[in-house]
């Protein structure tokens, strides 16, 4: 459609610029503007307004249009910009929270919360979680000793009564 055949239409409504504009709830310079260029956007607000008070058929349904080889190439290195955006900021947040060090507040001997700062990327500070230099008297590995061949003979046990069943 273009222009001059929205002016006819218009005409053959009876309707004058002012009018229609009122009418469709827009300004008398977008009538004009429109009345005078040399192809109509039907898709265009404006026209769609003007449209419903001229009673002018919907337009069609909008398909794919086809897009030129430098419109496909833009799109594709926007879309990578935005990936490897969203990756840095991504590697960045993951790099904070690994070297982030918070309040421990496991419970003291005192019964109060601990005040350390944790160790980085974990919640517990190197007294209450963090690093475990093991026992140090021959009674402490004789008990830590102990434990692990109870817990070793445990699994041996489960293992065997798994492998008969």
């Amino acid at each position: 459609m273009t222009g001059p055949e929205l002016a006819a239409i218009r005409k053959t409504a009876g309707l004058s610029q002012a009018e229609l504009a009122q009418r469709a709830g827009i300004g008398r310079h977008a009538v004009s503007y429109w009345e005078n260029r040399p192809s109509v956007d039907l898709r265009a607000w404006a026209i769609s307004r003007m449209a419903k008070v001229l009673e002018l058929p919907k337009p069609p349904a909008l398909g794919w249009r086809l897009r030129s080889t430098w419109e496909r190439d833009l799109e594709a290195q926007v879309e990578a910009a935005f990936i490897a955006r969203v990756i840095r900021l991504r590697a960045r947040t993951e790099a904070a929270a690994a070297k982030r060090r918070v309040i421990c507040e496991a419970k003291t001997r005192k019964g109060t919360p601990c005040r350390c700062k944790s160790e980085p990327g974990k919640r517990r500070c190197k007294f209450h979680g963090g690093k475990s230099t093991g026992a140090k008297t021959p009674e402490g590995r004789e008990r830590i000793g102990m434990a692990q061949r109870q817990r070793w003979a445990k699994w041996r046990a489960e293992r065997l009564n798994n492998y008969q069943a």
